[in-house]
């Protein structure tokens, strides 16, 4: 059982993960995905609260988590608030993205965590980047996460933001809006494919994976 959580960036990228894993005949997928939502506002909604509730009745093996990009925030802490990309921000944001993985970890075998893309806009791009930084660091400290930087995979040669790129035969196509933020099915797929490919590995059944 795979349990994709996360954003709107989630949703399609969870429901082309799910028709990929179908294919395979061995996993099956299931996806909670909340639009505009992240870990740096839990009153706007609680992801550890909503975790907590479901994870029990889900039961997953394995746990995609496609948040960040709504993160770009300030955040209130213990001691006060705290304006994004401070140091401040950085070790309270390090913290709750680190318990995050934790609470993940303890209730499935695996989590796959995949950053925010690349972005079309400023600042969200900055910040992207900053969120890709401080959860793959978290990540790195514990064995059942594996961190997925995804700025490689939507990125042109030269490392920058494009909207289109080629598919799995090699045709060029729209991977993203003209937002500069989300994806388009081929995007989605491009990013699922990705993910499927790294859980068969892991979990041995790479050889049921089409060409």
């Amino acid at each position: 059982m795979v349990w994709v959580i996360g954003d709107s960036l989630a949703g399609p990228t969870g429901e082309a993960l799910r028709a990929a894993g179908d294919a395979t005949g061995v996993v099956v997928t299931t996806v909670e995905m909340v639009p505009g939502t992240g870990l740096a506002s839990p009153r706007y909604f609680d992801w550890p609260a909503c975790v907590a509730e479901h994870l029990p009745q889900v039961q997953p093996d394995v746990v995609v988590v496609v948040l960040g990009t709504n993160d770009g925030q300030g955040m209130g802490t213990a001691n006060g608030w705290v304006e994004v990309g401070t140091p401040e921000w950085e070790q309270a944001y390090g913290q709750v993205v680190g318990l995050f993985m934790d609470q993940l970890a303890g209730g499935s075998t695996w989590v796959y965590w995949a950053g925010p893309p690349i972005m079309g806009i400023e600042p969200k791009n900055q910040y992207a980047l900053l969120i890709t930084g401080i959860v793959g660091q978290r990540a790195e400290s514990r064995y059942e996460v594996t961190y997925l930087d995804t700025f490689p995979l939507f990125s042109d040669e030269d490392g920058e933001y494009t909207s289109v790129l080629p598919d799995e035969n090699g045709v060029m196509v729209q991977v993203r809006y003209s937002d500069g933020i989300h994806f388009t099915p081929q995007g989605a797929k491009r990013l699922a494919d990705h993910l499927l490919a790294i859980i068969a590995t892991d979990w041995g059944f790479a050889d049921l994976l089409g060409d």
